[in-house]
C-alpha cells in the first residue's frame, strides 16, 4: 500500500449545523429573501439605466469603456433593460387600474 501524500495546512472540520430558534431561523430566511430581491432589482435598475443612455445618444463603447466590459455585454444588458423597464410601465399600469377600480368601487359604497 502506498503512503498517502502528504497534505498542505491544517485540515478543514467537518460542518456543523447551528442550531438556531424556529423564529431566528425564519427570520434569517426572509431577510436572505429580501436582499436577494434587493439584489436582483438593483441589477435589473442598473440594466434600465444602460437602455435609457443608449436611447439618449451614449455609445456602446463609452458605455463599456465607463464599465469596463465588451459592447455585446452592453448590447445584451440593454435588451434586458428595455424589457424590464417596459414590464415596470406594464406592472405600474395595472397597479394603477386597480388602485382606480378598487377607489370606485369605495365611492360607490360609500354613496
Amino acid at each position: 500500500m502506498l503512503p498517502s501524500p502528504p497534505t498542505k495546512g491544517t485540515p478543514v472540520p467537518p460542518k456543523r449545523k447551528i442550531e438556531l430558534p424556529d423564529h431566528v431561523r425564519t427570520a434569517l430566511l426572509e431577510n436572505v429573501a429580501l436582499t436577494h430581491h434587493a439584489a436582483t432589482s438593483a441589477d435589473e435598475l442598473d440594466k434600465i439605466q444602460i437602455y435609457l443612455a443608449l436611447e439618449q445618444g451614449a455609445t456602446t463603447r463609452e458605455v463599456a469603456d465607463r464599465l469596463g466590459v465588451s459592447q455585446p455585454t452592453i448590447v445584451t444588458w440593454s435588451r434586458a433593460g428595455k424589457e424590464a423597464l417596459a414590464r415596470r410601465e406594464k406592472e405600474r399600469a395595472d397597479r394603477s387600474r386597480d388602485d382606480l377600480d378598487r377607489s370606485e368601487e369605495l365611492l360607490s359604497n360609500g354613496s
